[in-house]
């Protein structure tokens, strides 16, 4: 099962106008036999329920507050029994670290978070894939400022690959196209349209249409638009989805759950 916890970029929003497809920013969770894996920790994180029966596995795909900045305010990070395992590929475990331990430490938080979580372990990605080898997890350098990662897992002879904050360009097509070969379901970095796009150079985000062409390039079963832009409004993502309705192209909701292993 997969779980959008948080869909937006850049920064939280709230109001009517983001109610149907919502305003945390990013954070996937899947859950599987043996494991629940979390990609990014944005304010989404906040929502999700740390299954204390299993191990958990944070991937970060980067750095960027939006994709941080939920981390601390999730409450059963606080109490689980588990191991809560953080890695991030293009960092090794001491980078990570201290990337967390500046954030969330006087003067920018009020306390070190690390030091009021002892079952959280910043941990070598490597590590984790070795560790969890049977889900095949690996990773892929993205195009973004300050550089971020993707992810892709397989379970039950099912692929996921997670693709957020990705400028998308024909010099990685051909990479990007053969470590998502054979995927079911993609989320994809949509947060801007083609025309969008045009004076968003160097951002480091994709376009829709983008996305759609990858998509047919790999004959994808399920393509998941997330990373909406913080200034689009539930009706503006309803008429871009009426112009695809007959595709596999899915806009992200909060909270909607995604059969990984079915139907969707």
């Amino acid at each position: 099962m997969i779980i959008n916890h948080g869909v937006r970029g850049s920064l939280p929003i709230s109001g009517p106008f983001s109610f149907k497809y919502g305003g945390s920013t990013p954070c996937v969770e899947i859950l599987t036999k043996n494991v629940q894996i979390i990609f990014d920790c944005g304010s989404g994180f906040s929502k999700v329920n740390i299954d204390d029966t299993k191990p958990t596995i944070i991937l970060l795909s980067h750095f960027h507050h939006d994709h941080l900045q939920g981390l601390p305010f999730n409450p059963t990070l606080y109490s689980s029994k588990e191991p809560i395992l953080v890695a991030c590929a293009h960092k090794s475990k001491l980078e990570t670290k201290e990337i967390i331990k500046q954030s969330f430490s006087p003067p920018f938080f009020p306390f070190d978070l690390l030091n009021l979580t002892n079952n959280v372990k910043i941990v070598e990605f490597k590590d984790i894939s070795s560790e969890f080898k049977s889900y095949n997890l690996s990773s892929f350098s993205l195009i973004h400022p300050g550089e971020s990662s993707g992810y892709s897992l397989n379970d039950q002879n099912k692929k996921f690959c997670y693709l957020l904050d990705n400028e998308f360009n024909k010099t990685q097509k051909n990479n990007l196209i053969k470590f998502c070969e054979n995927s079911d379901i993609i989320i994809w970095d949509g947060m801007f349209t083609e025309n969008e796009l045009k004076t968003k150079k160097g951002w480091g985000h994709s376009s829709i249409e983008q996305g759609l062409k990858f998509a047919e390039d790999l004959d994808l079963k399920k393509l998941i638009i997330s990373h909406h832009a913080p200034d689009r409004t539930d009706d503006q993502i309803e008429k871009i989805s009426a112009k695809y309705k007959n595709s596999n192209l899915i806009f992200a909701q909060e909270n909607k759950e995604i059969s990984f292993y079915g139907k969707t």
